[in-house]
């Protein structure tokens, strides 16, 4: 069984890779490509930025390279919608919507099941999370619509897991989404700019960001590890 694995970023998917055996290092050109067997499967792990456009860009990348594949998975951080979700919660989705499609998915046991939302923007108020909370979504990413609409046009198998990284109550005084390139990609030196200019405004949600993602990617690969899709 191929499997193709769509994460954001390289932080998300190296633990999992890492896990995994026969893991090798492929010459896409993306900001993270790999491929390793895990129970009895081989992954292909892509990961090249935030948003829809990107993810789309490496999964069109990954099907010319070693496609076709068997089974499609969205996986990395999210930010909780429903304030039951708290850190390092693993979610999976039973449905996926960018706010106007919704697209089927196929949960993977042992994880909390959920409606998704994957919109391409950051969400760093409580007021944003509480409105499409009331709309029934337990967790938003951004990346997962253009791989559940790759997976929906090949009639493949979706899966998304996603480990919480941010609250449904916390409040990010820094708008992330003002510090995004022409490709979607945050840019990690205005936002350390933005941090310097106003260290005891925005510190504190670089301090979050920083701590967070790395020991909830961790927990999630070695969830990742031991799935079955």
């Amino acid at each position: 069984m191929k499997i193709l694995a769509v994460a954001a970023e390289a932080l998300e998917a190296r633990p999992w890779l890492k896990g995994c055996g026969d893991a090798a290092v492929l010459p896409w050109g993306l900001g993270f490509a790999q491929k390793g067997t895990s129970n009895g499967a081989t992954i292909y792990a892509v990961a090249d930025g935030p948003g829809p456009r990107l993810a789309a860009g490496a999964v069109d990348l990954a099907v010319r390279e070693a496609g076709p594949f068997d089974a499609v998975v969205s996986f990395g951080l999210c930010g909780s919608l429903d304030p039951a979700l708290g850190l390092n919660a693993i979610c999976t989705a039973t449905e996926l919507s960018d706010g106007v499609t919704v697209w089927p998915a196929v949960p993977v046991a042992g994880a909390a099941p959920v409606r998704l939302l994957s919109l391409d923007r950051f969400f760093g108020r409580p007021d944003e999370k509480r409105e499409w909370a009331g709309k029934g979504f337990g967790a938003v990413e951004m990346e997962a619509a253009a791989v559940a609409r790759y997976a929906a046009l090949q009639g493949l198998p979706f899966h998304a897991v996603k480990i919480v990284s941010d609250r449904a109550d916390e409040t990010f005084a820094l708008d992330f989404n003002q510090y995004r390139d022409a490709a979607g990609r945050f840019s990690r030196t205005r936002i350390a700019l933005a941090a310097l200019a106003h260290p005891f405004q925005y510190a504190p949600d670089l301090y979050r960001m920083a701590s967070r993602g790395p020991a909830a990617s961790e927990t999630l690969g070695v969830f990742l590890s031991n799935a079955r899709f």
